[in-house]
């Protein structure tokens, strides 16, 4: 980046608005919530991009780097309209995606649904092949070229956009999937092709093969999506964008376009570089961030390495192999649906209104109750919200109307119900998901992001035993903000068979030079390594360093680690399934907080609860007995206790 071009933009698109953070390097920030204007993505970034940089007063040439996440991933894996792929595996072997680890969902249907959507490889679109290698990765029975060429031109035939191949044990020899790949590719160059042993290189067919299915359905789109918003950028004299990833870094367009599984959940994790920027500087305190939006509220936890990251990602009723920030989304949302069961039971979500029509206060012909208008009775929203959204309030007392008939009560006693509800879903959320990774939530700090997450995070904390809550400065747009916060990475990564031992050891420190030769001489890599008892299957990810570490120090590291998480540890062998190392290419654009160019807060009016706070991107809810004050990067702190103990502040445009 010249000097001339000192902006970087954070560009991060949803279902409703597209959210926008520049920042020019010397702690200047602007940003800005832009509705969005078409249903198509790419469409809708070029066009706030326009907005915001003009709006902004900022020259094209004055943009050194654009750094962009998106939902799209995510939203094709759950909406699943994308057309269906083929799947090529070893002959008898496609229905692993089907039957999967005959996990039932239904203990007592009779009839147990796949755990896989079928339509995505439907029966016709699998295709079983010759050709085999063993677990040691020997081949047992070679590829037949006459039946390779046949499958090329069924596959042809199905007029299929993309295609799965899917072998046993590629992970040990990809030599046959190469094989087939390249066959496809030579007759089919506009086909989109996954190959398993790039996908996920542990083992485990059925995680594998689901992976690299989905990889493949949903690549043509976000292809033409990024080819798109590229092309788009460039005619417009801007940078090519970097594109944020499901792990919290950020690649080049043409790695996400040949790995687009990897950009699933990239808005939640780009969230969790945002709140990592404000909340990561005590390696002592873990740090659990709470991001309420439309939908979900999505909650993330920061320890002593940074952004807890896992192997698992649950997304649509799948649950896929893919490494990612460890995000739990509780389907508590603004636009999450009310209902009184037959029983009195008030329940939230999981449905939602979405953005259209949206819950009954947005005026567009929603009638269903939702937390939105739960909030708009009890006077805790502005009149107008981001992007000049005028609330109806009229439209939200009828709507709650409802709710207080069934549940026998008055209005205002209904929407305090929901509220309660919404706070009492995310607290247990919050508690499920700390306790897994052995953090005690009470002794955590608490963050606050998204559109609504300040709404609910005092009454959250309430319910865990939490006296002080942080709300971000820039709550309303902190995945554009992490977008600038991630760095560019690198990783390089090798499935592992090995026994903790002094053997074991050193084909691990053989692994990690492989990696390291890859990375060059530059390269600060950090290391880490997933670890098992015998005769386990979860692994546990350990950091760790082949240098300097040795076999019984790791050993020793893997135990506590297992004695936290677990709450216990065996006198057993240790076995390491996966060697994984990673390296940034390129610095995170924004590596410390920025003041916003209009700061948020102001300490010139002491504020007690209850009271309702606005700004043009976030809504704060100060409860009774709970007590507000400015902080020195512009966010604002909330704390049970007293005004003597704490000088209190407001929001600017508090009502």
């Amino acid at each position: 980046m010249n000097a001339a071009a000192s902006w970087s933009v954070g560009i991060d698109v949803g279902g409703t608005y597209v959210d926008a953070v520049a920042s020019d390097g010397t702690g200047r920030l602007l940003r800005r919530k832009i509705p969005r204007t078409d249903a198509d993505p790419a469409v809708s970034v070029l066009a706030a991009t326009d907005d915001f940089l003009a709006a902004a007063a900022i020259a094209p040439a004055a943009v050194g780097r654009i750094i962009h996440g998106s939902t799209l991933v995510t939203n094709l894996l759950l909406e699943q309209t994308a057309p269906s792929v083929a799947v090529v595996t070893n002959r008898g072997f496609g229905d692993v995606l089907l039957v999967g680890r005959q996990n039932r969902r239904d203990l007592y249907t009779l009839t147990p649904e796949p755990q896989t959507p079928k339509a995505l490889f439907p029966d016709a679109l699998r295709f079983g092949i010759a050709g085999r290698h063993d677990a040691s990765g020997a081949e047992t029975e070679p590829l037949d070229p006459a039946e390779l060429a046949a499958l090329v031109r069924r596959v042809a035939d199905s007029g299929v956009p993309a295609v799965a191949v899917c072998l046993l044990h590629a992970t040990r020899n990809p030599a046959h999937e190469t094989a087939v790949g390249a066959a496809l590719a030579a007759v089919l160059p506009d086909l989109a092709i996954s190959l398993s042993h790039q996908v996920d290189v542990a083992a485990g067919e059925f995680e594998r093969f689901l992976a690299t299915a989905l990889d493949a359905y949903v690549k043509p789109s976000v292809r033409r999506y990024l080819d798109a918003l590229t092309a788009g950028l460039l005619a417009r004299g801007l940078p090519e964008p970097a594109i944020a990833t499901s792990d919290a870094g950020l690649c080049l367009p043409a790695a996400a376009a040949a790995a687009p599984l990897s950009l699933a959940l990239a808005g939640p994790a780009a969230a969790m570089s945002g709140f990592q920027l404000h909340g990561g500087a005590d390696p002592a305190v873990p740090c659990i961030s709470v991001e309420t939006g439309g939908t979900t509220t999505d909650i993330g936890l920061i320890g002593p390495a940074g952004i807890v990251c896992g192997r698992r990602v649950g997304i649509g009723g799948l649950t896929v192999s893919l490494r990612a920030a460890d995000i739990l989304s509780v389907p508590v949302g603004g636009g999450s649906i009310v209902q009184v069961n037959q029983a009195g039971a008030l329940r939230l979500g999981p449905r939602s209104a979405g953005s259209l029509p949206g819950p009954a206060a947005y005026g567009r012909g929603g009638t269903a109750p939702t937390l939105t208008d739960a909030l708009v009775v009890l006077g805790r929203l502005p009149a107008r919200l981001a992007g000049g959204l005028d609330l109806d309030a009229a439209a939200a007392r009828r709507a709650m109307d409802g709710v207080a008939l069934a549940l026998g009560c008055d209005r205002v006693a209904a929407a305090e119900a929901v509220v309660s509800a919404a706070a009492a879903m995310i607290a247990e959320g919050v508690k499920a998901h700390a306790y897994r990774h052995g953090i005690d939530p009470t002794g955590a700090r608490l963050i606050a992001g998204g559109g609504g997450g300040g709404q609910h995070a005092a009454e959250v904390a309430d319910l865990l035993g939490c006296s002080r809550v942080t709300i971000l400065p820039d709550a309303g747009v902190v995945s554009a903000l992490g977008c600038l916060a991630a760095p560019q990475m690198q990783a390089g990564e090798c499935a592992l068979d090995l026994a903790l031992t002094d053997a074991g050891w050193s084909a691990l420190q053989a692994a990690a030079r492989g990696i390291a030769a890859a990375a060059g001489p530059q390269a600060a890599i950090e290391w880490s390594v997933e670890a098992v008892y015998q005769g386990q299957s979860a692994a546990l990810e350990i950091p760790f360093d082949p240098d300097r570490d040795t076999a019984a120090e790791l050993a020793q590291r893997f135990d506590d680690a297992h004695e936290k998480i677990r709450g216990h540890a065996f006198a057993r062998s240790r076995q390491l399934l996966r060697l994984r190392g990673q390296w940034v290419t390129i610095s995170a654009a924004l590596r410390e907080p920025a003041k916003p160019e209009a700061a948020p807060l102001h300490a010139d009016a002491d504020l007690a609860g209850p009271a309702a706070l606005f700004t043009d991107t976030t809504s704060v809810w100060v409860p009774a007995g709970w007590f507000c004050r400015r902080e020195a990067g512009g966010g604002l702190a909330l704390q049970r206790g007293g005004l003597a103990e704490m000088p209190a502040c407001r929001l600017e445009g508090a009502a």
